[in-house]
């Protein structure tokens, strides 16, 4: 399986950086065993979570850090 595009990430999570931590963040509980939201044997977890916010398998939500 290929990598899925930056737009279809961007289509999801517009903003380049809050995309970049949402993936690193589900890449991360990936690797610590939670499970797959796409069926997919691939070994790669940054694929697999650029995988499942492009498809849209996992909602992603960004807060406004309070001020």
């Amino acid at each position: 399986m290929k990598f899925p595009s930056r737009t279809e990430i961007i289509d999801r999570i517009p903003n380049k950086y809050d995309a970049v931590v949402a993936i690193s963040k589900r890449a991360q509980m990936l690797m610590d065993g939670k499970k797959r939201l796409i069926e997919e044997n691939d070994e790669n977890f940054v694929k697999l979570a650029m995988t499942e916010i492009a498809t849209g398998a996992l909602e992603v939500e960004i807060t406004e850090p309070e001020e």
